[in-house]
């Protein structure tokens, strides 16, 4: 992968894994620093920071949950553009990094509330139907934070449970892809 964020681009050949979704922690620490540190994880990992209107939504909707959103990938980028990129696809020229596809458009919520236990932090990937690549790019920096942050949070003795999330309800969490339609737009 070159560059960060909504810039990235990706290489042709990238084994990203099969599995997509993300990560469900329950960690001894409060809501709002879980999620920055759930954020800079995600930034660190290569995703760019998603600004603060999600987070603000969220918390002018009275929600007992702390979100904030990262991206990579950009709708427009992601499509192959230009005559040259459309021949070049597939000939051995897309080797070189001036070809390279877009990434998949990905936004990830993090998101964190308070419970008897602690904090319960999710971070969840939502890949664009829009964008011109159906590939998993997002996977394998979603895999790195999550990692990072189950270690770190292991080290310190401040996790308490953690589980890979295959798929997400739509139970009104700020991961969920209802919200993440409903306040990004996000398709």
């Amino acid at each position: 992968m070159r560059g960060f964020g909504e810039d990235a681009h990706v290489g042709p050949v990238r084994w990203n894994g099969l599995t997509r979704g993300g990560a469900r922690m329950l960690v001894h620490d409060d809501p709002a620093s879980t999620v920055r540190r759930a954020t800079d994880a995600l930034i660190a990992a290569g995703f760019s920071d998603g600004g603060d209107t999600f987070a603000t939504a969220i918390r002018d909707s009275g929600s007992e949950w702390v979100a904030r959103d990262v991206r990579l990938g950009d709708i427009a980028k992601s499509r192959k553009r230009g005559v040259v990129e459309f021949f070049a696809d597939g000939t051995g020229f897309d080797f070189f990094p001036r070809f390279w596809r877009g990434a998949t458009p990905t936004v990830v919520v993090a998101c964190a509330r308070r419970t008897p236990e602690g904090a319960e932090l999710i971070v969840y990937p939502h890949y664009s139907v829009r964008g011109g690549a159906d590939r998993n790019d997002a996977a394998p920096l979603v895999r790195r934070a999550v990692e990072g942050l189950s270690n770190a949070y292991s080290a310190s003795g401040a996790l308490i449970f953690s589980e890979k999330l295959l798929s997400i309800k739509n139970d009104g969490s700020p991961a969920s892809q209802a919200v993440v339609r409903e306040v990004l737009g996000w398709r």
